[in-house]
C-alpha cells in the first residue's frame, strides 16, 4: 500500500470522527449554531495536531511486531477514534485531563478488541503508546 493511500483512509477516518464529533457537539451544547462548529473545528485540528503521527511504521511494528496493511488500519483506526472521543468532550483541549484521556483510550480498546482477534500482549502495547499521546497532550 502506497502512503498515499494510507494517508487518504487516516484522512478520511479522520474526517468521520471531525463530522460525528461536530454532530454531538452541535446537539449536545447550549451554545448557537456556529459557535459549536467553530469550536469543534478548532478543537479537532488542535487535536490531529497534537497527536499526529510522524513515524507511523516504526510505532506499529513496535506495537505488533510486523508492518502490514492491516497493523497500519488498526493503528490509524484507533487514533481516528481516539481523536473523535476526545472532540466530543465539552472541555477545550488544554483542559483535558489525564483521567478523562484514560477512559477515551480505554474505550477506544474495546472498540479495537471488538474489530480484530489480536494478541492481549499486542493490544496492551498498543493501549500503552496511546496512553504515551498523554505527553503530547499536556506539552
Amino acid at each position: 500500500m502506497t502512503d498515499d493511500k494510507k494517508g487518504s483512509k487516516l484522512g478520511l477516518g479522520l474526517l468521520i470522527g471531525t463530522v460525528l464529533g461536530g454532530i454531538a457537539a452541535f446537539f449536545l451544547s447550549p451554545k448557537s449554531g456556529e459557535e459549536n462548529r467553530e469550536m469543534v473545528a478548532k478543537k479537532v485540528k488542535q487535536l490531529e495536531k497534537l497527536l499526529k503521527e510522524k513515524e507511523i511504521d516504526k510505532k506499529v511494528r513496535e506495537i505488533f511486531g510486523e508492518v502490514s496493511e492491516e497493523t497500519v488500519k488498526l493503528y490509524n483506526q484507533a487514533k481516528a477514534w481516539l481523536i473523535e472521543d476526545l472532540a466530543q468532550l465539552k472541555e477545550t483541549v488544554e483542559n483535558i485531563d489525564q483521567e478523562k484521556y484514560k477512559k477515551a483510550v480505554d474505550d477506544v480498546m474495546k472498540k479495537v478488541q471488538k474489530e480484530v482477534k489480536k494478541d492481549t500482549k499486542e493490544l496492551e502495547k498498543l493501549k500503552n503508546q496511546l496512553m504515551k499521546e498523554w505527553n503530547k497532550l499536556k506539552k
